[in-house]
């Protein structure tokens, strides 16, 4: 029986014309959906007048939004370790599209409410899949940045809301503004279907002989030749038993929990945020509602050169210590929003830096969390770092709606929000210390015979 390693094609460091193109197709994935997901926090204010409630009522949605993330989060990426990452992609996409179109029927806050949980639900499902499924198809010595830069395309479809949502509103209502969002992912599903595989790796934890994996590997590969009955295989150990207790496996719990702390504290952050940032320029800032929305935008442009800058700073430092570093400057830039009612236009550099540090951030984190899990429990490792990190963003947009309901200050109201961010780099810097002490370990503890014998000189 003919024997063949995947790895041989998938560990190649060019990607070549097929890999690029099923990289191209989820970042356009993600960024479509980065568009839906944004959009509503982007016109909080306008939805709100639209559905004649107060605007802190909107903490509901975001709440109920960051409640069904993590339910998709916790549920759906188990499934997928099981069942594979493409049908998860595929059904979660077209029900996120599809429940977009019925948040613009809603009338009231219940209904609209409602029917946004569901969508978050089927956008946390299809989120670590899409992660997942692109970290199996691309080489390990280039995974940390590609993960890294597959998020520019979420801050491309979080700017294309900001700037697009108000000539949205202005050209006929804020639900045009979704009508787009889901149309165009509607638009993606059917070639999704058509085009997306499967991953190789998890064909091959489920059956070495599957047809499927010769025939993905040749559209990467045009001249491999992979007979009939080809046995495939892989140096990467198969994890056995459910894939949420392989998180705690082989000496992965500290790593799980760390990553878990950084994801959970900057997500509840980001989300918060995210979801209030217009309101709370235009209530504790004084600023005009159109300059607030304008000022938000740009956080999410701030947020196509993040991962840029994080790569940059990965290089020098490492992925675990660059983390810490953006965290820090992230606490320290959005707590500066305070300053905004003494100098408006320093308002317009503090957005760009919501973008550029802390979204830069987030995907800095998908891309590690993503990196330090195998493939069998990969989809699960991303699916709860990820829901963590949904539990605790249920948790900060509702404490900042509370926060405006009680009439806080800006000084009261940005470093309150912002705390979580230097427990999440703490995190990162014990991540980065132990991993370091286990990388001396295994140097330590390499035998003596992988050292080039020398002769003994003569006497």
């Amino acid at each position: 029986m003919a024997e063949l390693s995947i790895d041989s094609v998938l560990e190649r460091y060019a990607l070549g014309t097929y890999r690029w193109s099923i990289y191209a197709a989820c970042g356009l994935l993600i960024g479509v959906e980065g568009y839906d997901a944004y959009v509503v926090s982007i016109l909080a204010p306008i939805i709100a007048g639209g559905l004649n409630i107060p605007i802190p009522a909107m903490g509901f949605v975001f709440t109920a939004q960051a409640t069904g993330m993590a339910i998709g989060f916790y549920t759906l990426p188990m499934l997928a370790d099981r069942i594979g990452r493409r049908g998860i992609i595929v059904l979660g996409s077209l029900a996120f599209a599809l429940l977009t179109f019925a948040s613009t029927l809603a009338t009231d806050l219940q209904s609209f409410t409602a029917i946004r949980f569901l969508a978050f639900t089927a956008l946390g499902g299809t989120m670590p899949n899409i992660v997942a499924l692109v970290t199996e198809f691309v080489p390990s010595a280039r995974r940390g940045q590609l993960i890294t830069w597959l998020f520019i395309t979420h801050g491309l479809g979080a700017s294309v809301a900001g700037l697009s949502g108000p000539v949205f509103v202005a050209a006929h209502s804020w639900k045009l503004a979704l009508w787009a969002g889901g149309g165009l992912l509607l638009l993606l599903v059917p070639f999704l279907y058509l085009y997306l595989p499967e991953s190789c790796r998890f064909l091959l934890n489920r059956n070495p002989q599957d047809p499927r994996i010769a025939r993905t590997l040749r559209r990467i590969e045009p001249g491999l030749v992979a007979p009939a009955g080809t046995r495939f295989t892989t140096p990467e150990h198969k994890g056995d038993g459910l894939p949420l207790a392989g998180l705690f496996r082989e000496g992965r719990a500290p790593m799980t929990i760390l990553l878990w702390i950084a994801m959970g504290c900057t997500l509840c952050v980001t989300q918060t945020l995210t979801a209030w940032s217009s309101t709370y320029l235009h209530v504790l800032c004084g600023l005009e509602i159109s300059t607030a929305t304008h000022m938000s935008a740009l956080g999410a442009i701030g947020a196509i050169a993040g991962p840029v800058l994080l790569t940059a700073l990965m290089k020098r430092l490492g992925l675990s210590l660059a983390l810490a570093t953006t965290l820090v400057i992230s606490f320290v830039t959005m707590s500066a929003h305070a300053l905004i009612p003494l100098w408006p236009s320093l308002g317009w550099g503090l957005g760009a830096c919501f973008g550029l540090f802390l979204i830069g951030a987030q995907a800095g984190l998908n891309s590690l969390v993503a990196s330090s899990y195998p493939t069998s429990v990969r989809s699960t490792g991303i699916g709860w770092a990820g829901g963590i990190g949904r539990v605790t963003s249920m948790i900060g947009p509702a404490l900042g709606g509370v926060m405006l309901a009680a009439g806080w200050n800006a000084w009261q109201v940005y470093p309150t929000v912002c705390a979580p961010l230097l427990a999440a780099a703490i995190a990162m810097l014990v991540f980065h210390m132990i991993k370091a002490a286990e990388g001396q370990e295994k140097e330590a503890s390499a035998p003596a015979a992988a050292q080039p014998l020398r002769p003994v000189p003569e006497h």
